[in-house]
């Protein structure tokens, strides 16, 4: 009997340094060929006004006997578009052995973990062994796990944040102090959030960059999340910052190079950025390429996901509902076919 899995037990029953662990895994085995992942896929109607998305893509991972299916929908046009509110978001998991359903586990939260997680790996791999210090631009969904990752690899010591909204980021600064136990202070400007840290966290919805490079320090580790297609660009970092990157790691270079991402294809455009500089991630996990060479580099991660990720972490969660005895039971009869 299959499970559904809510946001709340997600949130309940995996930390964030387990998802980090789990999401690496699943990165590296794809890397070395043991898994499979197909690239997100987003789906576009026109509205009279707004426009209806679906997005999906798929991954397995056989070493840990799973693959599974993300699928969200969305309304998005200049103002329309927000991951929070995604009025559908679930990811179906299933056994490969037998391919029946496993578990149904709502998406908002399997999704900021997943984000949060690369971004942690990347973070693990890339940013400076003594990094101590966190700079964020946003505050909105997505920068509580980033923050939240970012902690969780290195011993953080201060963290600051910018958002446009003066209340959004005192509310940010006071839940994140509270939550991460560390002094988490709003700032009047992005430029003061940013100078300074060792690790930079873009983690906004911006269609333009909001992070200008002469504000960033020697040494820096930088992770943009924002993505985009050729329907709906959008970009968090300027050229100067791909520029002045020693490596620019992307969690899926597959992924970038499928929807045109315009932060990497402007960049490269540009002469900012040489598709020389650019790797997966994977690639440096497992060794294939080098990462951080010195403490003066500054590196750049792009943060986009991977379909092996949310399977590997669904998996995981599964597993640990099973052994909490978390989780709702699903009838049989409602999928044709469970019940055979």
């Amino acid at each position: 009997m299959a499970l559904l899995i809510t946001d709340e037990e997600v949130r309940r029953l995996i930390d964030m340094a387990g998802a980090i662990d789990i999401c690496e895994l699943a990165i590296k085995e794809l890397q070395l060929r043991k898994a499979e992942n197909r690239p997100r896929q987003q789906f576009y109607v026109a509205g009279a006004r707004e426009t209806f998305m679906m997005r999906q893509f798929q991954g397995a991972v056989p070493s840990l006997g799973v693959a599974g299916l993300r699928v969200t929908t969305d309304v998005v046009g200049d103002a329309a578009n927000n991951a929070q509110r995604r009025p559908f978001g679930m990811f179906l998991l299933f056994d490969l052995a037998s391919a029946a359903l496993l578990a149904i586990l709502h998406d908002h939260e399997l999704q900021r973990l997943r984000v949060g997680a690369e971004t942690g790996a990347a973070a693990r791999c890339l940013g400076r062994a003594d990094a101590k210090t966190v700079g964020v631009l946003g505050s909105g969904y997505q920068a509580e796990t980033q923050l939240a990752a970012v902690c969780a690899v290195r011993a953080i010591e201060r963290a600051e944040v910018y958002s446009p909204t003066t209340e959004h980021r005192s509310r940010f600064a006071r839940r994140m102090e509270k939550q991460l136990q560390l002094p988490v202070l709003p700032r009047e400007t992005p430029s003061d959030a940013v100078k300074d840290k060792d690790l930079v966290l873009a983690s906004t919805n911006a269609a333009q960059p909001v992070l200008d490079a002469s504000w960033l320090s020697e040494g820096a580790h930088v992770t943009s999340i924002v993505n985009s297609d050729g329907r709906y660009p959008r970009r968090e970092l300027d050229n100067r910052t791909f520029a002045r990157a020693a490596i620019v790691a992307i969690g899926s270079l597959e992924q970038s190079r499928q929807d045109h991402a315009a932060d990497i294809f402007e960049a490269v455009a540009a002469g900012a950025l040489d598709w020389e500089k650019i790797c997966d991630l994977g690639e440096i996990l497992t060794g294939q390429r080098a990462g951080r060479k010195n403490r003066a580099q500054i590196t750049v991660f792009k943060n986009n996901g991977l379909a092996v990720e949310f399977s590997a972490l669904a998996w995981k969660v599964y597993r640990l509902a099973l052994a909490a005895g978390a989780g709702e039971e699903i009838p049989d009869h409602y999928f044709p076919g469970l019940n055979k």
